[in-house]
């Protein structure tokens, strides 16, 4: 029988009143917290059970990149948070606060770091904190500092209990020393930032970077660190400042790293050396199509036309699948890759294990010399890939001096083992294949190509040679046509693109160069005649589409231009057909070092980039060149150029930056507005070099 509370005091009620006694006084139940109260309440109880370990970061002397950094309009880079991590003086902070140029920070410890309990109330003390090891995958900073007694460290939060959805508060050590600051929102999601970190609402800010990600019981989940967003084109990890969208890296990944760190390691992200050419680096399928020369890959026997299958026991399905296992791992890690590889009806699966590395062998683009005849990019992945037809050879090439001639069919390809031993062909169903294979070859790598020509099949060996830095003279060209401007209209697109197009079949596939002039604002239909007028013999000799942009603002490319540039080009391709491989950017002054900045923001689509009478823009970064990042740069002056000595020192040095790179330079030909047309048009078809 179910008796309730009301039904017991009645029945004991009754019990004393016939024994004589006086019955039993109803006492009042407490009032109930309200809900909003306690949750205040829990709040703050759990950053009071990691006050103790929060403290006060300041670097010393002046950082030049803090410099930097301030430059770039990021948020301003003042005091900052870091948590302890070991009683005998660890503290572990983000290389916001400590840059790589800062060895020495001022560790300022709360004035109470025994903990929440009611103690003794001990005045701030200042620290010196030596930086000893560096995490430069997760952008953080073990620092050592010689307290007078243990310091406390917090509870760590388990791995298993972290999920989504979960109470996460972000706390920091910044403007009041005494009273850490608070910002409460939830676990948005976990194994974010390519697996580095959880995702979380609460408010993210340079204040709690470095500071702890709690859960409702004062657990640290996380340290908090700006990691970048770089699918979304946010590099540094600050642009996401107070947005929504903050991440913490998670101690139990941390944790395992200390002994390395405290040791005085600096923990590089571990690289692997393949590349994918799937149009869709999230969702496209994990197929290798490059395999960097001398790389942990190419020792592990990774070819291009593996699929990768999994990871260390985890399983990959798209692209994004093997980042995800790969971009948390540090460089001298080993993994375990399973690939599947060979025909369809008969694939073979293969286990390879490779040791990642810190840094790839310095890498040059090389090429056979034989140019593909143009493809359209297509979306349906169900359409059967054409055949790899050489369209023309470039002059004095290996595969000139091979005997490889225009309407050969290239039909497999494999490169020679150095050890002598057969090599073993690969189909080859289409130009992309081939330069998947060719792309991470280093020079002198020598390659079995299988030429069918006519009736006749035949195999030739050859070498891989460095890609010259400028486009042969001899490049073919066609029966002259006429070329009409036309306007690029789309839907929402306030200032349409101008785009002069050669009069060709529809169904023929184009090149295409985007060219920014100087900032003058937009263009009317005039403005677009007088800038292409010189672009109309080359245009319609080398079957190349040139578009032409104006600036939204009179005088300067903002970076609102940037999105002008991408719905451009989509209204282009949805006029004409367009070939992927022989797409490039340029520009003359101001509007030539715009043209890098969109290169960068569609790097995955430009295989070129020309500047003329311009330098690199300020603080931009030059990423070395790679098989899954090349592009292939021109820089000239004009007769008309107006630069400055300082200016002309400035591309002198960026020339040599370029180089150091690794990407080819090339110099642009001189002459007539009509001779430099020519000679982008030609560069636009030779992009396509394999």
């Amino acid at each position: 029988m179910i008796v309730t509370t009301r039904r017991f005091t009645l029945l004991i009620t009754i019990l004393l009143f016939n024994c004589g006694l006086p019955p039993l006084q109803p006492q009042a139940a407490a009032p109930e917290e309200p809900l909003a109260l306690a949750e205040q309440k829990a709040f703050r109880q759990a950053v009071a059970r990691v006050a103790g370990s929060l403290v006060r970061i300041e670097p010393t002397g002046i950082s030049t990149a803090r410099l930097r950094r301030a430059a770039e309009a990021t948020p301003a880079t003042g005091p900052s948070s870091g948590l302890v991590v070991a009683e005998d003086g660890w503290v572990l902070t983000t290389a916001f606060a400590v840059p790589d140029d800062v060895n020495e920070v001022v560790i300022t410890l709360p004035p109470n770091p025994a903990g929440p309990e009611p103690r003794e109330q001990l005045p701030p003390r200042r620290l010196v904190g030596r930086v000893t090891g560096r995490d430069s995958n997760r952008g953080l900073v073990l620092l050592k500092c010689e307290p007078d007694r243990p310091l406390p460290v917090p509870e760590w939060a388990e791995a298993a209990s972290l999920r989504a959805g979960q109470w996460a508060i972000a706390s920091g050590r910044v403007w009041d020393i005494a009273n850490p600051s608070m910002a409460v929102g939830i676990v948005s999601a976990v194994d974010r930032a390519w697996g580095r970190a959880l995702q979380t609402d609460a408010a993210i800010s340079p204040a709690n970077y470095g500071g702890p990600l709690l859960d409702i019981h004062g657990r640290v989940m996380g340290l908090i660190t700006p990691l970048p967003a770089d699918t979304a084109g946010m590099n540094l990890g600050t642009e996401l400042y107070d947005s929504g969208i903050g991440f913490a890296v998670p101690m139990a990944d941390l944790l395992p790293l200390l002994p390395r760190l405290q040791e005085g390691a600096t923990l590089q992200a571990g690289l692997l050396g393949i590349g994918y050419a799937a149009e869709d680096p999230i969702n496209g399928p994990p197929l290798i199509t490059t395999v960097h020369a001398e790389s942990p890959a190419a020792r592990a026997g990774l070819r291009s036309g593996d699929r990768i299958l999994s990871i260390d026991g985890r399983s990959v399905r798209r692209i994004a699948d093997a980042r995800h296992a790969l971009t948390p791992r540090q460089a001298g890690d080993t993994v375990e890759v399973v690939i599947r590889r060979g025909p369809e009806d008969t694939p073979e699966d293969v286990t390879v294990r490779a040791t990642l590395v810190e840094q790839l062998p310095p890498w040059r683009r090389t090429m056979l010399g034989l140019i593909p005849v143009r493809q359209a990019a297509t979306k349906d992945r169900r359409a059967k890939p054409s055949p790899l037809e050489v369209g023309w050879v470039w002059p004095d090439s290996p595969a000139d001096r091979a005997g490889i001639e225009p309407g050969d069919i290239i039909t497999a390809a494999a490169t020679v083992p150095e050890d002598g031993s057969p090599a073993t062909l690969q189909p080859i169903a289409s130009g992309g294949e081939l330069a998947g294979l060719l792309g991470g070859l280093a020079a002198d790598t020598k390659v079995v190509l299988q030429r069918q020509r006519a009736d006749d099949q035949q195999q030739i060996r050859l070498a891989v040679v460095p890609l010259p830095p400028i486009p042969p003279v001899a490049v073919p060209d066609t029966e002259a046509t006429a070329a009409t401007v036309v306007k690029l209209e789309a839907p929402d697109l306030a200032e349409p693109g101008w785009a002069l197009l050669p009069t060709v079949p529809e169904e023929e596939p184009l090149g295409t160069l985007v060219f920014f002039p100087e900032p003058t604002g937009p263009l009317s239909k005039q403005d677009a005649d007088t800038l292409l007028a010189s672009w109309q013999a080359a245009v319609g000799r080398y079957r190349v589409a040139v578009v032409v942009l104006g600036s939204s603002e009179q005088t300067r490319w903002s970076r609102s231009d940037l999105d002008r540039v991408g719905r451009s080009l989509d209204a282009l391709a949805g006029r004409r057909r367009l070939d992927p491989t022989r797409i490039a950017f340029a520009g003359r002054g101001a509007g030539g070092s715009f043209a890098w900045l969109a290169a960068d923001r569609f790097a995955n689509v430009v295989r070129g980039v020309g500047m003329l009478d311009a330098v690199l823009p300020r603080r931009v970064t030059i990423q070395p060149a790679s098989p899954a990042a090349f592009r292939w740069v021109l820089l000239g002056e004009s007769a008309e150029n107006t630069m400055t000595g300082t200016a002309k020192e400035q591309a002198s040095f960026d020339r040599e930056q370029l180089m150091q790179a690794g990407l080819p330079v090339g110099e642009i030909s001189p002459g007539t507005d009509a001779d430099r047309a020519a000679f982008w048009c030609r560069w636009v078809e030779t992009l396509g070099v394999l």
